[in-house]
């Protein structure tokens, strides 16, 4: 009989990821994709109402699976803080710091740091930075864009903490 480390409940909970968010764009980028991809119908319209509609329906379907596919992801899991394509490790990152409001205005904006990884959505009022404490390391912090800043950080506080405990 084949073991249980396939089914689901049989996968240990360290590999769940401790926060995951997609950041999807805007309203407004949402409504710009889908008039450009249902104006891509209209130009063949002269040619044919159906296949405009088609195609129409087409280009819609691709400029949303264009925009999710290129919309960024913050997860912690593993010991691993990946935003993006980028990652780092948990035991290489300081104390997260949660911004809101005029502090996160001032993070990406005036006090903007031109070293730090940053993965930055300008209709989010909130964020996290997080210091890199590597030395080799050029990039002086990683600053991120997130609808739910408390939950992350308390996610890399929580791997941080495994991670030394771990060691």
């Amino acid at each position: 009989m084949p073991d249980s480390a396939a089914s689901p409940a049989a996968v240990p909970a360290a590999q769940e990821p401790l926060y995951r968010e997609r950041l999807l764009p805007g309203v407004g980028t949402w409504v710009i994709g889908i008039v450009i991809g249902a104006a891509l119908g209209l130009v063949i319209v002269p040619l044919s109402l159906p296949a405009a509609i088609a195609l129409s329906v087409l280009a819609v379907i691709a400029a949303i699976a264009v925009l999710l596919a290129y919309s960024p992801v913050l997860e912690v899991s593993g010991g691993v803080f990946r935003l993006g394509r980028a990652q780092i490790d948990v035991t290489l990152l300081g104390e997260p710091e949660v911004r809101r409001g005029e502090e996160w205005a001032l993070t990406i904006g005036q006090d903007f740091e031109p070293l730090a990884h940053h993965s930055v959505r300008g209709w989010t009022r909130e964020g996290l930075r997080v210091e890199v404490l590597d030395e080799e390391d050029p990039t002086t912090a990683w600053v991120a864009s997130t609808r739910r800043p408390e939950d992350l950080a308390l996610a890399l506080r929580t791997a941080q903490q495994q991670a030394r405990r771990a060691a």
